[in-house]
């Protein structure tokens, strides 16, 4: 029985583990050929990509850091154009703080490189995969672009700097993007 997703392309950043490799997972079980993106722990992607063997879809692993403008470039070069790209790379709290959830830390305390690592991630990732990927979506007049996020309570929560502060443009940033890409008279939707 054909999936929801057959022959569809979907390209998940992040997808070696959590939140991006649930949705690989699920994409693949619906018939979507996925590509899965990892800057830091190849092999994580890579095992995601062997759990999808016996999937109607399939999900290939690649070596990607979002921050990186090459990276970025040649990902979008060799790729199939997606149907979706869920932007999901994320640098979170325990770069900052391993005990970030038992013994909160105060931002002065911050590392400024973490600081740096984890906003370029966070936000600066999704906008570089944003501009690579939503002109090939607006040539093909379709697509999805879907940027995880996550509630105000953890924007704002106590010891969870530079993380929560990273979060808040996402929301922002992808309303802005949505008018600007509707408003583009080749674009039809999804």
């Amino acid at each position: 029985m054909p999936g929801k997703l057959d022959g569809r392309v979907a390209l998940v950043t992040g997808g070696g583990r959590g939140i991006g490799r649930a949705i690989a997972l699920g994409y693949a079980r619906e018939g979507a050929h996925v590509i899965i993106t990892a800057a830091r722990n190849p092999d994580e992607a890579e095992r995601t990509a062997e759990e999808s063997r016996d999937l109607p879809g399939s999900v290939t692993a690649m070596a990607a850091d979002v921050t990186s403008d090459a990276d970025v470039e040649r990902l979008a070069a060799g790729v199939p154009a997606p149907d979706v790209l869920v932007n999901n790379a994320a640098r979170g709290m325990r770069f900052v703080n391993e005990r970030f959830m038992t013994d909160p830390r105060p931002f002065w305390e911050t590392d400024p490189g973490a600081w740096r690592m984890v906003m370029d991630t966070n936000i600066n990732g999704v906008f570089l995969m944003t501009r690579a990927f939503a002109p090939l979506m607006i040539g093909r007049g379709s697509g999805s672009i879907i940027n995880v996020t996550v509630n105000e309570t953890t924007m704002t929560r106590k010891g969870f700097s530079p993380y929560g502060p990273s979060t808040t443009p996402v929301p922002s940033s992808s309303a802005a993007q949505t008018f600007v890409i509707a408003s583009t008279a080749a674009f039809e939707g999804p």
